[in-house]
């Protein structure tokens, strides 16, 4: 375990260099987001700052990567970068989603058909590659979606993959568990100029790139190695006769730890269906918006610490108008960071003592999801009431 920490502390610090230097050149080349309607922000912000995730990112692979003949993590950077110039592209002159989803369709079945990387769920091999396309495509969107409040998308990344690190080390993937816990670090170190108050964003070229690169962590992962359930399994005629179910009980485990992308995701698509709205309508409809207009003792202790923060944070008294929207998008991002590290070290801990506690523990967070469906259904955000 002590081999990761150097590396992971020499990406960590190259991000904090590299960042600055992204954010100047973003204001050089005019890739900024400038306030509207839709959007939190009150004031131009340099985009790019993907860009500074990336590069210490890779940068950490070149020189502590040892899996040299690992095929399916070179074949991951490359289409990563691939997904992570289309987000360049997106960033500077703009896409429609019919587009932006047609080129990651396009790069994750270069992953998929070209490098072979995909899910072994299903007997059929097509429905194998047709499913790990899907996948890739919709945690990709899953984090570029979550990237509508400062820190939230990278904090997020960066706990999933310090989770992804953890397992995989487990499993005994130490390659993968090298390129997961570079990724969080570099993520990591990102919130320093992306939590609220944000500095940089990091775009649709730091987003897109996260998302596709968990993704495919995901499908990686050998979550079989994970925990002693196939022992007990094949000792039961049932599981022996339906081996399937195994392999769909298995598959819990990266979705619980990417469980609050999905889960803003399908609620999105949700509750904008049931408003008679397109699901790819640009909006402040996600859990973290809906999030953010619910007060309770929970939020005012925070917004406490936070504000304190925030005048550290600005060297000076911030006006009200900044305080409040820096205030509401940090409480957001640290309650959905704490849903994040709940149910990843959950996930963790209950999967190597017994297959019934995992089965109970997924119960509970389906459970607890419905819950907050329900509740976040609630808050208005349209003009009608849902």
């Amino acid at each position: 375990m002590e081999a990761f920490f150097l590396p992971a502390i020499i990406v960590f610090v190259l991000t904090l260099i590299v960042v600055p230097l992204v954010k100047a050149l973003a204001w050089k080349l005019n890739i900024v987001d400038k306030p509207e309607a839709r959007k939190l922000q009150t004031e131009t912000i340099p985009l790019l700052g993907g860009l500074g995730l990336l590069i210490p990112f890779v940068v950490g692979l070149l020189f502590f990567y040892k899996g040299a003949t690992d095929l399916n993590l070179k074949a991951v950077v490359l289409c990563a970068t691939l997904i992570a110039l289309l987000g360049l592209y997106d960033d500077k002159y703009g896409l429609t989603w019919k587009t932006k989803l047609a080129g990651q369709l396009i790069v994750s079945a270069l992953l998929v058909f070209g490098f072979g990387l995909k899910t072994s769920f299903f007997e059929l091999d097509i429905l194998n590659s047709l499913a790990s396309i899907c996948w890739l495509a919709f945690i990709t969107n899953s984090i570029n979606l979550l990237d509508n409040m400062d820190g939230l998308a990278a904090g997020v990344s960066a706990i999933a993959a310090f989770f992804f690190f953890l397992l995989s080390y487990k499993a005994g993937q130490p390659d993968l568990a090298m390129f997961c816990v570079l990724l969080a670090a570099a993520a990591l170190a990102f919130l320093k100029y992306n939590f609220s108050p944000a500095s940089i964003f990091m775009g649709d070229l730091g987003s897109l790139f996260l998302g596709f690169t968990l993704g495919a962590v995901a499908i990686l992962l050998q979550v079989k190695e994970i925990s002693n359930w196939e022992i007990v399994l094949w000792h039961n005629e049932f599981f022996q006769r339906y081996v399937y179910i195994y392999e769909g009980i298995s598959v819990l485990i990266p979705l619980l730890v990417l469980a609050v992308p999905i889960f803003d995701t399908l609620l999105v698509m949700l509750l904008r269906t049931l408003n008679g709205l397109g699901i790819f309508t640009p909006g402040r409809d996600h859990s973290s918006h809906r999030l953010s207009r619910m007060k309770g003792f929970l939020q005012r202790k925070l917004d406490k610490v936070i504000l304190f923060y925030l005048r550290l944070a600005k060297r000076r008294k911030p006006t009200r108008q900044t305080a409040l929207r820096g205030i509401a998008q940090a409480r957001t991002a640290l309650i959905l960071y704490a849903c994040a590290g709940l149910v990843g070290g959950g996930t963790l801990v209950i999967s190597q003592l017994s297959l019934r506690g995992f089965l109970v523990f997924a119960v509970i967070v389906a459970a607890a999801a419905s819950f907050s469906a329900y509740k976040l259904g609630q808050v208005l955000v349209y003009r009608k009431k849902i």
